[in-house]
């Protein structure tokens, strides 16, 4: 059986990612692909690395994921082909995409892609689509075996992979801090960097009330106490509650809400979170 190919980019599911999808099968019509997200934030490549990390690790080894998160296209940006500690693959642009592969998953090696052997001949002048002239055809030969993974191209330090910075996350004197790592516009949803084994370790448990702060460049944004509880249906419809996400790291919203948006949150370095037990 052929490795899958699963493919995410910031323009939406439409005639581009069809695009990519026929020059896929066009290499190897038995290839199998699907969509991750095509809704990731426009030129968002952090809230790629996060989208990468959340379906990475339940997805059989030897996977091709295709990222394309791209807003440096055509520049001298490496396009490159990673192969993590799980056997799967990701073909990407390596402008901060790869962040959470390094730090959770572990990468391996990686290769920058051989634009003189692995690029459509028929679009040579066009220098703002590699999803579809270079990282679908790159993929596409990777997953149908035309090519192996020492032959994508040169290999290049992993110490020289480009990194998103990142909050710690530390305790201080009952207080555990952290970052944003998504903030969901569909339900409202808000992701940590903390992992429900730091909550654990201080004590904290269901049931407990939190004191609940969210800054942005240090400007307080959200201020309250909120419910550490299992799920939403745990507190009343409009309440804010923090819960264990979906990757085992901390998570906020509210039941029947939309936090994200009511707020304003953002992702990333700039926004800090931290929780105190009252």
């Amino acid at each position: 059986m052929k490795p899958f190919i699963v493919m995410q980019t910031d323009f939406g599911n439409g005639i581009s990612t069809g695009t990519m999808k026929g020059v896929i099968l066009g290499i190897d019509p038995e290839l199998r692909i699907f969509d991750n997200s095509h809704d990731i934030r426009q030129f968002d490549t952090y809230e790629a690395s996060f989208a990468l990390f959340y379906t990475v690790p339940f997805w059989s080894p030897g996977t091709v994921f295709i990222s394309v998160v791209d807003p440096g296209v055509g520049t001298g940006r490496r396009a490159c082909a990673a192969k993590l500690m799980n056997g799967s693959y990701v073909i990407t642009p390596d402008n901060g995409s790869l962040t959470h592969m390094v730090k959770y998953i572990g990468v391996q090696a990686v290769r920058v892609i051989d634009e003189s052997r692995h690029r459509l001949a028929s679009t040579r002048k066009v220098n703002i689509f590699h999803g579809r002239d270079l990282f679908a055809v790159c993929a596409g030969k990777l997953a149908s075996g035309l090519i192996s993974f020492e032959e994508v191209g040169e290999e290049y330090p992993i110490s020289e992979i480009i990194l998103h910075r990142q909050l710690p996350v530390t305790v201080d004197n009952g207080r555990i801090f952290g970052m944003l790592e998504t903030a969901d516009r569909h339900f409202g949803l808000i992701c940590t960097n903390i992992p429900v084994e730091v909550f654990e370790k201080q004590g904290f448990t269901c049931g407990d009330r939190l004191e609940t702060v969210v800054t942005h460049k240090g400007g307080e944004v959200y201020r309250g106490v909120i419910a550490y509880a299992k799920s939403f249906g745990h507190v009343p419809e409009g309440e804010a509650l923090v819960m264990v996400g979906e990757t085992q790291q901390m998570q906020i919203g509210k039941n029947l809400r939309n936090m994200s948006v009511e707020y304003g949150l953002g992702t990333g370095p700039d926004w800090a979170i931290s929780f105190r037990k009252i």
